[in-house]
């Protein structure tokens, strides 16, 4: 019973494991069983059996793949490179036919399985492939390995080639190599278009150009028209010049060294006013390398007056004009030496520089005949020295399509009317045409220039007298005013003249300073200008003088009459004399003082002792000092003056300062001083003692006067004499001063030592 429990619980577990799922995996893995791996080489690389390429990433490859999946959708293709060409290009360059060239390419292959590779040779004859060398037998190539294949080129003439070699692999899409071969002569560095520019018809213009063998041999260049090559090549060749009208090429052979430079030059001579072009073939050896196209403009002279200051003017009824002048310009009256200008714009519509200069001549006033037509071009003019005309610049180029802006100046000398016609001469214009046939190739005929007239305009003008007004025209300052100080009037000068009036008025610097504000200046018509006159004195009296105005441009000055009166500086000392009093011999005693400006103008002034006093005293030197002694007080101000005074002598001195001041009258300050000298007496010069002992002191009074005014100083000194030595004396008060005309007594103590008679 166990036994049957067991099998049936076992038969449930394997009906269990025998579903459908599990039926199916069995069956796979017994199918896998039989499947066996196939080699990389054959699926593409980077795929899922494939090999891995050996240059390209993993993720580009991947990019790629999905590229190619859309490409695909649309109908492209697109793989992963097995094979890579070196050089990925072929180019054989040359320059002989019937050689062989040969040029060797190698196949790596970029992949991690090894590869087989075949070529499929180019079409064209010229073009073939040797046997190719591989790195192994079989003809199998093994990862990064190459194969090599040598390509050869035989020309049969000279010329380009192109072609090109497919590429097969197992795996990978076929890829090309393209070939080419390409003449390889020296090369001429002329430029594919030589404009030549504009030139006037019958003129003749030479252009230069540089070029240069960039060659590696040398070679012979030749040029020729187009149109005759092959025919002509031979002759071309020795040719020193090509023509093709309306132009020549020399030199038309060029024999060049590698890197060896050469000048080209082409020459340009039109007979039509009409763009012409013609092209030239180069040839390297007979071989055509390449074109050159030249061009060129023939014009004819063409100028236009564009425009003029105030509009042209037209010819009343009745007056006489110039009988060839274009245009007419007529200047508003003016007053002579003045000045007027006109801007004249004229263009210069060819394409070719014009060098130009302007003549200014005298009017044609000739009638023409009836039928008659005036050339103006050949007309021939007197000049006009004396015309009120002229024109800047004189003389210049005009350039190509381009405007010019002229000044037309009119500049009247005298009271009367000006008539003049200006003319634009043209330099070095060629007189006709120089036609040249194709079949005249040998030689071009020179053209003869000339001066051409190729503008004329008549010019007119008046004029008038200046008319200049002073208001007032003259100016008198009274009273009577400081030297130094600015005394200002004013006053108006009109200008009623036809132009604008340019002023300076002189500046008078003498003894007076005289000018005007502002002093330079422009007065425009029928306009004033207000002045201020400063008058300025520099010394006392009376001025009266004409200031004048120059005028520009009127010859003759304006003239202001002024008068004036001036006085200068008044200087005041505040003491009526100086008094030292009484002083004592050999000391200094000062006294100060004050001097004070009374006016408004600085005052220069100078003190000093009077050199009459001086005389009389037969002295040089003052024994004054006066301090300062000179110098400048401001206006209303004043100056304190220090007087100090030393002598040597007892005097009685009386003098006086004088004080100078510039520009004014001076003043006098008298001094007065007394000198003395210290001076004392004794009321009585001997003294008696009677009756001394030795040893005891005897006592005696005396008396000592000052005689003057001055305090004194004494001092008793040592006793002197043959019995000096046998007494001794004590004076009280030994020393003292004397007040002036004192009196002082003093006490003397005489002790003797010995008993002798003492005197």
């Amino acid at each position: 019973s166990k036994k049957t429990k067991a099998s049936q619980k076992g038969a449930g577990k394997e009906s269990k494991s025998w579903k459908a799922e599990e039926i199916s995996e069995y069956l796979a893995r017994l199918e896998k069983r039989q499947n066996y791996l196939k080699n990389p080489r054959f699926f593409p690389p980077n795929t899922v059996h494939g090999g891995k390429s050996l240059v390209i990433s993993q993720e580009k490859v991947e990019q790629m793949v999905a590229r190619r999946k859309a490409e695909d959708t649309k109908g492209g293709t697109s793989s992963v490179p097995v094979f890579h060409a070196n050089p990925p290009s072929v180019l054989f360059l040359y320059d002989k036919a019937g050689q062989v060239y040969e040029m060797t390419i190698e196949l790596q292959n970029i992949t991690s399985t090894g590869q087989h590779v075949r070529l499929i040779p180019p079409s064209t004859s010229v073009f073939f492939i040797c046997s190719g060398k591989y790195p192994g037998k079989g003809g199998m190539i093994a990862p990064g390995m190459a194969c090599q294949y040598t390509v050869q080129f035989i020309p049969e003439y000279l010329g380009d080639y192109e072609d090109h070699i497919l590429v097969e692999s197992q795996v990978s899409e076929p890829f090309l190599i393209p070939i080419q071969a390409k003449v390889s002569l020296p090369v001429l560095t002329l430029p594919d278009i030589i404009d030549c520019g504009s030139c006037l018809v019958g003129g003749i213009k030479t252009t230069a150009t540089l070029c240069r063998n960039e060659g590696v041999r040398a070679g012979k260049f030749s040029i020729m028209p187009e149109k005759a090559w092959p025919a002509d090549a031979e002759v071309t060749a020795t040719a020193d010049f090509v023509i093709k009208d309306p132009f020549r090429i020399q030199p038309a052979v060029l024999e060049l060294a590698p890197g060896q430079n050469a000048t080209v030059e082409v020459v340009f001579f039109p007979s039509l006013p009409e763009a012409s072009q013609q092209t030239f073939t180069i040839l390297c050896d007979n071989y055509p390398i390449h074109c050159v196209t030249v061009t060129g403009v023939g014009e004819l002279i063409t100028l236009e007056l564009l425009f003029v200051t105030g509009g042209e003017s037209k010819a009343q009824l009745g007056e006489v004009t110039d009988v060839t002048a274009q245009h007419l310009i007529r200047f508003e009256p003016q007053n002579p030496h003045t000045t007027e200008e006109k801007i004249l714009v004229i263009k210069n519509s060819t394409h070719v520089e014009l060098p130009f200069f302007w003549q200014i001549t005298k009017p044609n006033l000739k009638p023409l005949i009836p039928e008659e037509t005036a050339d103006f071009t050949k007309g021939k003019y007197n000049q006009d020295p004396e015309s009120a005309f002229s024109l800047n610049p004189e003389q210049g180029v005009l350039l190509p399509c381009a405007v010019h802006e002229f000044i037309l100046t009119y500049t009247p000398q005298e009271l009367k009317s000006y008539h003049s016609v200006i003319q634009m001469v043209l330099r070095g214009i060629p007189e006709s045409p120089c036609l040249v046939e194709e079949g005249m190739l040998q030689n071009i005929p020179e053209c003869k220039a000339e001066d051409v007239i190729a503008l004329e305009i008549e010019v007119k003008g008046s004029t008038e007298p200046f008319h200049l007004l002073l208001e007032p025209y003259a100016i008198i300052v009274p009273g009577e005013n400081f030297i130094g100080v600015n005394v200002k009037k004013t006053f108006k000068l009109w200008n009623n003249s036809k132009t604008l009036i340019k002023y300076t008025w002189e500046k008078i610097m003498a003894s007076e300073i005289m000018e005007v504000e502002p002093r330079t200046g422009v007065i425009d018509v029928n306009k004033c200008c207000e002045f201020v006159l400063a008058i300025s004195g520099s010394k006392p009296g009376v001025i009266s003088c004409n200031l004048q105005c120059h005028v520009e441009p009127c010859p003759e000055p304006v003239v202001l009459h002024v008068e004036a009166a001036f006085k200068g500086p008044f200087l005041c000392i505040d003491v009526p004399s100086l008094r030292f009093g009484l002083t004592k011999q050999g000391e200094t005693v000062s006294r100060t003082f004050e001097i004070k400006n009374l006016c408004q103008v600085p005052a220069q002034w100078r003190m000093q002792e009077s050199q009459v006093c001086l005389a009389e005293r037969n002295e040089e030197v003052s024994p004054f000092t006066i301090q300062p002694s000179a110098g400048e007080i401001p206006p209303l101000g004043l100056c304190r003056v220090s007087v100090q005074f030393t002598s040597l002598q007892c005097q009685r001195l009386q003098t006086v300062l004088e004080l100078e001041v510039e520009n004014a009258e001076g003043s006098h300050l008298p001094v007065f001083v007394e000198v003395q000298t210290p001076q004392a007496c004794l009321i009585s010069s001997h003294l008696v003692f009677t009756e001394i002992y030795t040893g005891v002191p005897a006592k005696a009074t005396s008396k000592l006067f000052n005689q003057t005014l001055l305090p004194t100083k004494y001092l008793w000194g040592k006793l002197i004499g043959s019995q000096a030595a046998s007494c001794s004396i004590v004076v009280s008060p030994a020393s003292g001063t004397l007040g002036p005309n004192e009196e002082k007594e003093f006490c003397i103590e005489l002790s003797a030592n010995t008993v002798v008679s003492l005197q």
